[in-house]
């Protein structure tokens, strides 16, 4: 990261255990507003799904992470080769009856 003297800012993250671990999602859903992105983040295994994390961002932000996964796609392609098309899968409300 750069501040506005194009010196390098060094940051430290730092998160307790159970962020650290991670979690594992297989499904996303996102909701929006004029004012914000709602990404629901899910587990799906039938008949259930569970909601593991929700993450709200601005419009702003939600641009910028979607530049920031394009790129990063594009870096695991060029190292790891391209990543094969996947089926959409079927969303949490589909399976509700």
């Amino acid at each position: 990261m750069e501040n506005k003297n194009n010196k390098e800012l060094k940051i430290q993250i730092r998160g307790n255990d159970s962020v650290l671990g991670g979690t594992y999602a297989n499904n996303l859903m996102i909701h929006m507003t004029r004012e914000e992105f709602v990404l629901d983040f899910i587990n799906l295994v039938p008949p259930h799904a569970s909601l593991n994390a929700r993450i709200v961002v601005s419009p702003g932000h939600f641009r910028r992470m979607i530049e920031a996964m394009k790129q990063t796609v594009d870096r695991f392609e060029k190292e790891f080769g391209a990543l094969p098309a996947t089926p959409a899968q079927t969303s949490p409300t589909e399976l509700v009856q």
